[in-house]
């Protein structure tokens, strides 16, 4: 392992509320289970009040929307120019902090991956688009797109604000959650089009590997949850392939396996008139018992629980 690769390992990957108990939040900060939105300003090229100053690794995404002035956000080792109306995402795992500051006042929002689970909130569709901009992660809006994203993140900040404890609360944050990240796939698509964006990078062969990957979980997950078998479907082998999916996409071809089979035992216990015997055969487990403690482990609760929630 080389100095690079154990300078990353040396910095823990944080979830949100840890995030909070080590930076300091703003009293303007709204904050829901996993779900941090707040702004953030710097004071000429000092920076006081950035809370993301100190180089700090999350399970989640980080939005900035620069509303002013500049920031340089380095990225493990990228670098990243903020300017007005631009829009930067950190992804999961990454390790990020600013470098630079000018003046600068930045919207940002923090999504902890395990609270988009738990809200059953499904990134599948998004994630060959997010991809993309994983490759370069800030993107340059014109006012009225930066202006209309900035809206949907008041609307979002409105309904913690004044509807914390309701329950239908969950199901308008997701769908917010929901359009938000649409309103980014747009973008992309948009610079897709309009720039050379989607350069060299992006169309390389291991992209080629995670979108097939993509494809064959789609059409599999019902029926297989190993590793093993979507490797040899990608004709490589478990490990490279387990390797290569981490490294391109931020988490673990089984992170994504059980995330999508969770989801879809989610979406069956919430909505479907079928019991929890019929869902764990539909999702090809040997019985309820087995379905019961893999549901229980990746969620923190029976499957009886959640159906009840």
């Amino acid at each position: 392992m080389d100095r690079k690769s154990r300078h990353v390992t040396e910095i823990p990957c944080l979830a949100v509320d840890k995030l909070m108990s080590i930076f300091k939040p703003d009293p303007d900060d709204v904050y829901n289970s996993g779900l941090l939105i707040g702004r953030r300003e710097s004071q000429g090229a000092t920076h006081p009040d950035i809370a993301f100053v100190h180089p700090f690794s999350i399970n989640g995404f980080v939005l900035l929307c620069c509303e002013k002035g500049n920031v340089t956000i380095s990225t493990n080792s990228d670098e990243f120019l903020l300017e007005e109306d631009m829009l930067y995402i950190n992804f999961p795992g990454q390790i990020m902090s600013a470098t630079k500051v000018n003046d600068c006042h930045a919207r940002v929002v923090v999504i902890d991956i395990e609270h988009l689970n738990e809200m059953n909130l499904d990134l599948k569709p998004m994630a060959q688009k997010l991809l993309v901009l994983k490759y370069s992660q800030s993107l340059k809006l014109t006012r009225s797109v930066f202006l209309e994203i900035n809206r949907l993140i008041d609307v979002l900040e409105e309904e913690i604000r004044n509807h914390a404890d309701d329950e239908h609360t969950i199901d308008v944050l997701r769908g917010l959650l929901t359009a938000l990240f649409y309103k980014i796939g747009r973008v992309i698509d948009q610079n897709i089009n309009e720039s050379k964006l989607l350069d060299r990078d992006a169309f390389n062969k291991n992209s080629g590997y995670f979108r097939e990957f993509m494809n064959v979980l789609r059409e599999n997950y019902k029926r297989e949850r190993s590793v093993t078998f979507y490797a040899s479907q990608l004709r490589l082998s478990p490990k490279y392939f387990t390797t290569l999916i981490k490294r391109i996409s931020g988490r673990t071809a089984a992170e994504w396996i059980n995330q999508t089979v969770i989801m879809e035992a989610k979406n069956l216990l919430k909505y479907s008139t079928m019991n929890v015997q019929e869902i764990a055969y539909s999702l090809n487990f040997p019985n309820q018992s087995f379905f019961g403690k893999y549901f229980k482990h990746h969620t923190g609760m029976t499957p009886s629980q959640y159906k009840r929630l």
